[in-house]
């Protein structure tokens, strides 16, 4: 059995606990019984310049754990959850990518939940080496109306000058819950880029930490979409450890009927990383009355000569707007339709792959139809 009952996306810096951002607490527990993911999750690669396999195959990974950084970084909703998906998953990729290699297709990884296959547990680990390019695409999704779990962790070694996109999509159904721990570690002049979608799950609890060392780049990108009574507990975490480190933190969201929100997003300026950049903004349209959102922008600093810039809003879709679309002969939902996704798109299309930009915008348009038919 899985039991979840923990404190989990902890902000770095507390701050009054009447407001209730310091942490999410669970005061439920889930139930799960532990048990084998049995379908395919990961395509076979035909290229010499990746080696690529199942985080079952320790053999496989035994040749490039020299490869590894022999630090400990903290990461994740929490240690109970970090600790679950490292000892005691039943699934996961381990890809190593070679010197000055430029993987032009794709790593796409699918994790597709049934009855048969309601319990995903995944330990992904991305190692890119000098120079590299590569792109990640990871899905999560169900494929009929069950109680799905998952839980996963996925930690990205950049080496320097590597170049490495990972996209992240979680449509999920209402019945289901999603934990979900990122750590990226950034060698100098490597850049890692991260686009979330999060338009699923009952609850969603999504934490990301980027380590950025000197002349690195570290970006995350995300869009989510919150109807009916979701909850959503976002973390994202810039860590500027290097001179000259550079950072980007841009979230847009929608929220309706009684969904609730808490978006956490930290740029922290180390000592040492001095003439470093980081900025975050965050970004909600507010649907309904009964939606609660909640922003937690924080910057932290204990260098000089840094610039560190932070934005959050949140309001109702722009009146002017919506009149001038319902003027030209759109409905009020067609309008409110047109809108979300007009706010979404910029994030959308920093996505490199067609084919997966359209399973974004397709899920992005069902949703938001289903909704205007309530």
């Amino acid at each position: 059995m899985i039991e979840i009952k923990d404190e989990l996306n902890s902000i770095p810096v507390k701050t009054y606990r009447w407001l209730n951002v310091n942490h999410l607490k669970i005061d439920e527990v889930i139930r799960k019984d532990k048990k084998p993911y049995s379908k395919k999750f990961v395509d076979y690669m035909d290229d010499e310049n990746i080696s690529i396999g199942t985080i079952s195959n320790i053999v496989s990974i035994n040749q490039h754990l020299n490869k590894i950084d022999d630090e400990k970084y903290e990461y994740g909703v929490s240690k109970k959850m970090v600790e679950l998906a490292e000892n005691s998953y039943n699934a996961g990729v381990y890809a190593y990518i070679k010197r000055g290699a430029n993987i032009e297709k794709p790593i796409r990884i699918q994790y597709a939940m049934d009855k048969e296959n309601d319990l995903v547990i995944d330990n992904n680990i991305i190692v890119a080496s000098e120079n590299s390019r590569a792109t990640i695409v990871i899905d999560y999704y169900t494929l009929d109306d069950v109680d799905a779990f998952h839980n996963g962790a996925l930690k990205i070694f950049a080496k320097p000058g590597a170049n490495i996109t990972v996209i992240k999509i979680q449509r999920m159904n209402d019945n289901s819950c999603h934990f979900d721990s990122n750590l990226a570690i950034v060698e100098p002049g490597a850049e890692v880029d991260f686009i979330q979608v999060e338009f699923g799950s009952k609850r969603t609890v999504t934490n990301y930490i980027s380590n950025i060392k000197e002349e690195g780049r570290s970006s995350i990108d995300s869009i989510y979409l919150g109807d009916k009574d979701r909850e959503l507990d976002l973390s994202y975490y810039m860590n500027h450890i290097g001179r000259r480190s550079i950072s980007n933190i841009e979230t847009r969201g929608a929220l309706k009927d009684k969904a609730k929100k808490i978006f956490k997003g930290t740029i922290d300026f180390k000592k040492g990383s001095s003439k470093s950049i980081g900025k975050e903004e965050e970004s909600v349209i507010l649907l309904d009355k009964t939606v609660i959102s909640k922003q937690v922008p924080l910057l932290l600093c204990t260098e000089d000569d840094v610039i560190g810039e932070h934005a959050a809003s949140s309001g109702k879709v722009d009146e002017d707007k919506l009149f001038y679309m319902m003027s030209r002969g759109f409905s009020k939902k067609e309008a409110l339709k047109a809108l979300v996704e007009a706010s979404f798109n910029p994030i959308i299309d920093k996505i490199p792959m067609e084919d997966i930009k359209n399973i974004v915008k397709d899920e992005l348009a069902r949703k938001l139809v289903m909704e205007d038919r309530k």
